[in-house]
């Protein structure tokens, strides 16, 4: 009897999860134990200005928490940052875009929320890739070749959603200038997120992960993403933040320094 229950877990596992599956999976915290987790990073940030390739230096430390019933919180404490002569000037910038890189990353509720979702492809390793489109453009297509009342309908919106982001002839429809136009995310069965890129009319603002399991619990171990801004009197430059993390220590006091 035993062999056939764990024969039938195994089978429903192993089926294909829904997109609301892995959604609650994401941003679900039942069953999820508490914990906290300290680290050192070290941030490299490379920035493109005019044609050179400039790279500002961070060390600091992380922290990772979760309490009984809250969501997952990340925060990092700049001990050090090396910046060089030309982007001295943006030093208080540069130290807002690693904070915010960590801080708010890809679990943000309101990124999946601002978008209609469907499963875009079933991937190796218990990974699937996601695919997003603005609820707004999606409401559009719908004042335009729907009904109103298929608003409501999440099935429907998602095909719609799959139509739009699939089909040659509506791009012009979808690209379009503003918030991300639509979004992409690879996830695992548990709910932990590998990939989030966010598609503009300009271009793309990718987010890339990789996991180390500390007492079984996943945790950063490199986080490489896009960097793009608004410098004064440099205008737009295109940046990478690589971070790396170091000496995790999983719900026990940091090193004193």
């Amino acid at each position: 009897m035993c062999g056939l229950l764990l024969t039938a877990v195994a089978a429903v596992w192993a089926q294909t999860p829904t997109v609301d599956q892995l959604l609650t999976r994401l941003f679900s915290t039942e069953g999820e134990d508490p914990y906290e987790l300290t680290a050192d990073f070290t941030g490299r940030l490379t920035f493109v200005v005019r044609g050179s390739r400039i790279t500002a230096v961070a060390v600091g430390s992380f922290q990772e928490s979760r309490r009984p019933g809250d969501i997952r919180r990340r925060k990092v404490i700049i001990e050090r940052l090396d910046v060089p002569l030309l982007l001295r000037p943006f030093t208080g910038t540069l130290k807002r875009i690693i904070e915010e890189k960590v801080e708010a990353q890809s679990e943000s509720q309101e990124t999946f929320h601002a978008h209609d979702i469907f499963l875009a492809q079933e991937l190796s390793a218990r990974r699937y890739l996601l695919v997003g489109v603005h609820r707004d453009i999606v409401d559009e297509a719908l004042n335009r070749y729907g009904k109103p009342q298929d608003k409501s309908d999440v099935a429907i919106r998602r095909r719609i959603a799959h139509w739009l982001f699939t089909s040659p002839t509506m791009r012009e429809f979808l690209v379009r200038p503003g918030p991300p136009y639509a979004m992409r995310a690879v996830l695992d069965d548990e709910g932990h997120i590998y990939e989030l890129t966010l598609l503009y009319d300009w271009g793309q603002v990718g987010t890339r992960i990789v996991y180390i399991e500390i007492n079984s619990v996943p945790v950063w171990r490199n986080v490489v993403s896009d960097a793009n801004s608004e410098l004064s009197g440099l205008g737009r430059v295109e940046g990478e933040l690589v971070l790396v993390f170091t000496n995790h220590c999983l719900n026990c006091r940091p090193t004193k320094r």
